[in-house]
């Protein structure tokens, strides 16, 4: 697994296999109290996870970290169940600027191949740099739950 920032168009490209079913990984992303137990691994924890899973829902998530308290919102663009997932994700400790999450699920001989397309950070190769390196993190701790149910 290796997270890639093309900070020319301000897009991040990520891509793992996990030894689970597409529908345990879809599960693990969408359902709050999975979430809840897998994001932020041991480095924050994340609670208060909200999902209206259908498109045009808000989402939201609260964390809690070394740095102090910091919020998460969007909005669900696309849901299909267990194949796709596409939400906006605005970040406290970016400004609220909005960018935009893509997660396609694909059933492999392993398991899934997670592929995430996280765009929106043209001209912010800093930003764009920090959440390939955070997508790395949420990945792996993704891939270690879902693997273990």
């Amino acid at each position: 697994m290796r997270s890639i920032a093309d900070v020319t168009t301000g897009t991040v490209r990520a891509v793992v296999e996990i030894d689970a079913p597409p529908a345990d990984v879809f599960a693990a992303l969408t359902e709050p109290e999975q979430l809840a137990l897998w994001w932020g691994g041991d480095l924050y924890r994340t609670y208060d996870w909200q999902m209206d899973l259908r498109p045009g829902g808000a989402w939201s998530v609260k964390t809690e970290g070394r740095q102090g308290h910091s919020e998460v919102r969007g909005e669900i663009l696309e849901v299909d169940p267990p194949h796709a997932l596409t939400l906006t994700w605005q970040a406290s400790w970016d400004g609220f600027a909005r960018t935009t999450i893509r997660y396609r699920l694909d059933a492999v001989s392993s398991g899934t191949r997670v592929t995430v397309v996280h765009d929106g950070f043209a001209g912010r190769p800093e930003q764009c740099e920090n959440h390939a390196q955070g997508w790395d993190l949420v990945l792996g701790w993704l891939a270690a739950h879902a693997a273990r149910r």
